[in-house]
């Protein structure tokens, strides 16, 4: 079924809002334009939809309050403006959203609140209970206390991983581009406007290309990946225009310029989709043919007969990348033993695990219901 044809029974929509959407491109949050997003929001609420944001502009907001400070391009010169400039942030949205007497909760995340999967469920568990009290979640990464967090196109894959936190129907990520064009349109008059994708290639990825405006930290290549995240489980992505918001209601009802990354007809399982998009690998498992056909082909269980290297210091239950002997990643899944272990018993069979260890977690090393191909 498709976005349009869910939407008389109501979506569940996350908005991401790019720091080049909210600034009109200056240096500086404009709040006209921040009251159309809100304007928009509550069209949608009004048509019976729910909406969440995730928003970019705690930096700007903070750049704007210390009056433009001459600071060192680091690290700690960001959290400092995202420091400053968070609370700034919410409480402008409070104000506005307050016009149309709707309400907003903040939600402040990093990555280890995602790579958790008790925390993963936490944070599901509170953007579930926001929107179903008719309250906006705002999201935002925790940026002033994180560190590899804040990189380029950070919020694209935040708002993929907000929608599958609350089972969405549609994304739709404003920026400062109409969509993925044939070309890149800053530079080729030729580039024509991609406006339906089904089928997230190569090709696709390739045009997707670099990083965007200076003041942000997103870039059509992320928004491509987060539309890739979202697919998978059956969320609907689009990446459209945001300088003139008012565009978000015909969006939803399948109008406007836009590129739609139409979803795969059937989801990937929660849990996989998790273990897919939003933990991080903390070693490698190098397996060898016979294993990587049983992984690719037949959805198998990982065996310890078929590793032949475990890279990386690792414990029990971390999550790994399962790769061929020529360094192709396969799959990702979570280990149930810890990478010394798993020196230990790289090709034996798994009724040799006791011998060798003295002990047992069982006969795989990574169960294929804590595996996900990729």
């Amino acid at each position: 079924m498709s976005v349009q044809e869910k939407a008389g029974r109501g979506l569940r929509i996350v908005i991401k809002l790019g720091t080049s959407t909210l600034t009109c491109g200056s240096r500086h949050l404009n709040r006209a334009q921040m009251l159309e997003i809100v304007r928009a929001a509550a069209q949608l609420r009004a048509q019976g939809h729910q909406v969440a944001v995730v928003s970019s502009g705690a930096m700007a907001a903070g750049r704007e309050r210390l009056n433009d400070p001459a600071l060192p391009p680091t690290l700690s010169s960001k959290q400092l403006l995202a420091s400053v400039g968070q609370g700034r942030l919410i409480e402008m949205w409070e104000s506005l959203f307050d016009i149309y007497d709707i309400k907003i909760g903040q939600i402040l995340l990093t990555r280890a609140d995602l790579e958790s999967r008790e925390r993963f469920l936490n944070a599901r568990d509170a953007l579930e209970a926001l929107l179903e009290h008719g309250i906006v979640p705002v999201i935002n990464e925790n940026d002033a206390v994180s560190t590899q967090e804040i990189r380029v196109g950070d919020n694209d894959n935040l708002a993929a991983l907000t929608g599958l936190l609350c089972a969405a129907d549609l994304i739709v990520l404003l920026t400062d581009q109409k969509g993925l064009y044939s070309a890149d349109p800053r530079t080729n008059p030729d580039a024509k406007l991609i406006e339906r994708v089904e089928d997230i290639d190569d090709r696709i990825i390739a045009l997707a290309g670099g990083a965007g405006s200076a003041q942000g930290t997103g870039g059509m290549s992320t928004k491509v990946q987060a539309a890739k995240t979202a697919c998978a489980a059956g969320i609907e992505l689009i990446i459209a225009s945001g300088r003139d918001p008012t565009v978000l209601v015909d969006l939803v009802n399948g109008k406007g310029e836009c590129t739609r990354f139409v979803p795969q007809s059937r989801a990937q399982h929660a849990r996989k989709l998790w273990l897919q998009s939003a933990t991080r690998v903390s070693g490698t498992l190098t397996v060898d043919a016979g294993a990587a056909q049983a992984i690719t082909a037949q959805g198998s269980s990982l065996l310890p007969s078929g590793i032949s290297a475990a890279a990386g210091d690792f414990p029990r239950g971390a999550v790994v990348a399962i790769a061929d002997a020529q360094g192709r990643v396969l799959a990702r899944g979570i280990a149930r033993y810890s990478s010394s272990e798993l020196n230990q018993i790289k090709g034996r069979r798994s009724e040799e695990i006791e011998a060798v260890l003295g002990y047992s977690h069982g006969a795989a090393a990574v169960h294929r219901d804590d595996l996900v191909r990729l």
